[in-house]
C-alpha cells in the first residue's frame, strides 16, 4: 500500500470495466490533479471496486438503506485505518447514464471515480457552496487530460 495521496488500487469484479482501456491511468491522473489542491489529503491507496448493478445494490442496500443500483459508492476508511476508503462504480448504470448524456463510458467512469475519492477526502455537495467548490475541482481535474465538463447542460441537436 502506497503512503502516496491519490493512489488508486482497482478491483475489476465485472468483466465488461476490462473493455476501457487506460481507464487506472486517466483515474490517476484526474485524482492526483484535484488531491494536489486540497490542503490535507488522505493517504494511502483508494480501493476503487469495478462492479455490477447486482453488487451495487447489495450495497447500496446494506450500508445505505437504499435497495437500488446507483452509479458510485463512496465508503471513507476511518482515520486509524491508514487509507482513504472505497469506491464502487456499477457497470450497466453508469453505462447507461453515459448512453443518455452523451458521453463516453471511460469519460463517466473517470469523473465517477473522482467524486467517489473526493468524498473519501471530506468533500460533498450537500450545500450549495460545497457543491460548488467539489465541482469547481471535478471540471479543473478532468479538463486537465481533456473530459469536458460533466455539468454542463447537454443541449439536444
Amino acid at each position: 500500500m502506497s503512503d502516496q495521496a491519490g493512489t488508486l488500487d482497482f478491483i475489476i469484479e465485472h468483466e465488461d470495466w476490462s473493455q476501457l482501456d487506460g481507464l487506472a491511468a486517466r483515474c490517476g491522473a484526474v485524482v492526483q490533479f484535484a488531491l494536489a489542491q486540497l490542503s490535507e489529503p488522505r493517504r494511502g491507496a483508494a480501493a476503487v471496486l469495478l462492479a455490477d448493478d447486482a453488487t451495487i445494490q447489495d450495497l447500496n442496500a446494506r450500508f445505505r438503506g437504499k435497495d437500488r443500483p446507483t452509479n458510485v459508492l463512496s465508503f471513507p476508511a476511518p482515520e486509524a485505518e491508514g487509507y482513504p476508503g472505497d469506491v464502487a462504480l456499477a457497470f450497466e448504470t453508469c453505462a447507461a447514464e453515459a448512453l443518455r448524456d452523451g458521453k463516453t463510458l471511460s469519460d463517466h467512469a473517470v469523473h465517477l471515480v473522482l467524486h467517489g475519492v473526493l468524498h473519501l477526502n471530506g468533500m460533498d455537495h450537500m450545500e450549495e457552496d460545497a457543491a460548488e467548490a467539489m465541482e469547481a475541482l471535478e471540471r479543473a481535474a478532468l479538463a486537465s487530460v481533456g473530459i469536458a465538463d460533466p455539468y454542463r447542460v447537454r443541449m439536444e441537436p
